[in-house]
């Protein structure tokens, strides 16, 4: 196996030897933007929590979240750390989603991505969460367990979400993905990401997918 797969090769490793859970897990559009604003700078099993909170105060939809108490969003929201900040993300998010949502399907992709980022709270990583799972855009997930497995596949990668999405989007157009695909690549990824840390690091469990997919000698 070469030392630097394509993203289509990376894509297929995983696929064979990994299980990508539910990706985006929620039952709404708004639920999706909702999991990627908590889910900043903590664990997705905090941001379950906070969620289950919404959901049982009725509070998780976009007139909930506008119409609610601050105060009250902000001990809803707890679990997922920094409520004072993500309660306020959390409403400039509802007021874009009341106002955008039903027409975002006509806008381009690249025009949505940057009416998304005018909103405070909506960073990079955030807004191409929201592209892929809640509008069906073609975007890649360029995150912590993205760039983690690209360094260890061999890439040389810039510091930083925003400089590796302008320095290797060409890779992913290049695979030729679908939608479908992308979505499934970040829950492969993501899950890949657990079973690296699980191994005591991407270094080791790459050494594993390396020796799982050479073909078996008969």
């Amino acid at each position: 196996m070469s030392a630097q797969l394509t993203f289509r090769q990376l894509y297929q490793l995983l696929d064979e030897h990994v299980q990508p859970g539910t990706w985006w897990p929620a039952d709404t559009d708004f639920e999706i933007g909702v999991g990627a604003i908590l889910t900043q700078n903590t664990a997705w099993i905090n941001v379950e929590q906070a969620i289950a909170a919404l959901k049982r105060t009725d509070q998780l939809s976009p007139e909930g979240i506008a119409r609610v108490d601050v105060d009250e969003l902000r001990g809803l929201i707890r679990p997922a750390g920094f409520m004072n900040a993500k309660a306020t993300y959390l409403k400039n998010f509802a007021t874009w989603f009341l106002t955008n949502h039903e027409t975002a399907h006509l806008v381009e992709t690249n025009p949505l991505r940057t009416n998304l980022l005018e909103v405070k709270g909506v960073g990079p990583e955030t807004a191409d969460d929201m592209l892929l799972y809640t509008y069906d855009r073609p975007v890649f997930i360029w995150d912590t367990y993205a760039r983690r497995m690209l360094a260890t596949a061999g890439y040389v990668l810039p510091k930083g979400y925003e400089p590796t999405r302008r320095a290797f989007s060409s890779c992913v157009r290049d695979a030729d993905f679908s939608v479908d695909e992308l979505q499934r690549f970040h829950g492969l990824i993501v899950e890949a990401g657990k079973h690296a840390t699980a191994a005591g690091g991407w270094d080791t469990y790459w050494q594993h997918l390396q020796q799982a997919a050479k073909p078996s000698e008969g």
